[in-house]
């Protein structure tokens, strides 16, 4: 029998290629928004939404502002620095609508999750936006291989809220802390999240180094060695 026959998976950046939807996502919505008339499209103007977006998941990570904030912040903060005109509100409905045709898998995700699913039962955990979350596993193939998944937006708590894993823990039939092991590439959400709740967890980071000290139980770099850790 497995170790931890609970498996909980974070999505976005250890399942699916984020950065490649969120790219295709905000060119697209560039466009349709007509920016392009004001101020011709560079990736310097990509690289400054995900500024303020990371800056805007920061500060609800430490619970410094709502889901909905966050959502119209990163939008005002770009309209504003650019000099782009537009509605945050409707431009973060279009935002979504365009990342939900994404969910490219990474590199080997599907045969790591064929491999997982072998001898545990596998859950995705997310912080993403609902909607955009379940049509993002629909069109990536990962529902295939899940027993369910828990969208934030829908839970009603965000990694790494307590009441967020506790929500979780109540909807798995017969789970139990001591068998479950949470997999993300966040520190912050994933890690730090599975801290608070008591559970076992495994930094997943082919990229990241960290710097601070270790507040994981398990790491790894590749597929690979986390399917042989487990």
């Amino acid at each position: 029998m497995a170790r931890y026959p609970y498996l909980l998976l974070d999505l976005d950046n250890t399942l699916l290629d984020f950065n490649a939807d969120m790219t295709h996502a905000f060119e697209r919505l560039y466009r349709t928004c007509g920016f392009e008339k004001q101020r011709p499209y560079s990736t310097e103007l990509l690289d400054l939404y995900e500024e303020y977006n990371d800056r805007w998941w920061k500060k609800f990570e430490r619970k410094e502002c709502t889901k909905q904030e966050l959502y119209i912040g990163r939008f005002v903060d770009f309209l504003k620095e650019t000099g782009l005109s537009g509605d945050p509100e409707k431009i973060n409905t279009l935002y979504f609508e365009f990342l939900g045709s994404g969910g490219t898998m990474l590199p080997g995700a599907e045969e790591f999750l064929e491999a997982l699913k072998a001898d545990h039962q596998l859950y995705i955990i997310t912080n993403g936006n609902a909607v955009a979350a379940r049509t993002r596993i629909l069109n990536s193939g990962v529902f295939r291989y899940i027993e369910n998944y828990f969208v934030s937006e829908a839970v009603g708590f965000a990694k790494p809220d307590v009441r967020y894993f506790q929500y979780v823990a109540e909807h798995i039939p017969g789970f139990e802390k001591k068998k479950a092991l949470v997999i993300g590439d966040s520190l912050t959400s994933d890690i730090q999240g599975a801290k608070n709740f008591g559970l076992t967890s495994l930094w997943y980071h082919p990229r990241e180094e960290a710097n601070i000290p270790p507040i994981w139980d398990l790491e790894a770099k590749t597929y690979e060695k986390i399917l042989e850790l487990l």
